[in-house]
């Protein structure tokens, strides 16, 4: 058995030991700190391209979800077995109880975003409103709002995902492991 102490010229080297708990924590902590510096991604400008195609893709939408809908109410037009829903929806759209109107309106809600000539004028509306909603979000209507609002919030995730990338990168830099 050698006795360390014994030794003459020789300091003992104390034993230090990272531990790995401590380790990992400094990576959650470098990739939650990372997330929340990159969750400001929120506040940068909204860009007027990514409003249009956001304002357009819930217009499409949103008439893929009328056209589904009165689809399922023509059959039941067709079937003699109209639902009080369905014909308040159809008094709400403006529209008789009626196989040959609901096909029509149909017809014009998918021209109207499927029509390159009617696509390009939608989206120049909302090209052309940009610059008063981002001055007044009172003047927005509902898809405008919901369009600006979802391009703010993907930003947002875009945002916290990078700097959760980057804050555990520099985090895996910084750990002894």
């Amino acid at each position: 058995m050698v006795n360390y102490d014994a030794q003459i010229g020789q300091m003992p080297v104390p034993y230090t030991t990272i531990s790995p708990s401590g380790s990992r924590k400094r990576k959650i902590g470098a990739t939650l700190a990372g997330a929340m510096i990159g969750m400001n991604a929120y506040y940068i400008p909204v860009a007027k391209d990514s409003f249009v195609n956001r304002a357009f893709d819930l217009t499409k939408k949103e008439a893929d979800e009328q056209i589904a809908t009165l689809k399922s109410i023509a059959e039941e037009v067709s079937n003699g077995n109209v639902s009080t829903e369905s014909k308040m929806i159809l008094q709400d759209m403006g529209i008789a109880e009626d196989v040959s109107a609901i096909t029509n309106k149909c017809t014009a809600l998918d021209k109207s975003v499927s029509d390159p000539t009617a696509v390009k004028a939608l989206k120049q509306n909302f090209s052309r409103n940009f610059a008063s909603y981002k001055k007044n979000a009172a003047l927005m209507d509902n898809i405008c709002a919901k369009a600006y609002k979802g391009v703010r919030q993907n930003k947002f995730k875009w945002g916290a995902g990078i700097g959760a990338g980057i804050g555990l990168a520099l985090g895996l830099m910084t750990s002894r492991d």
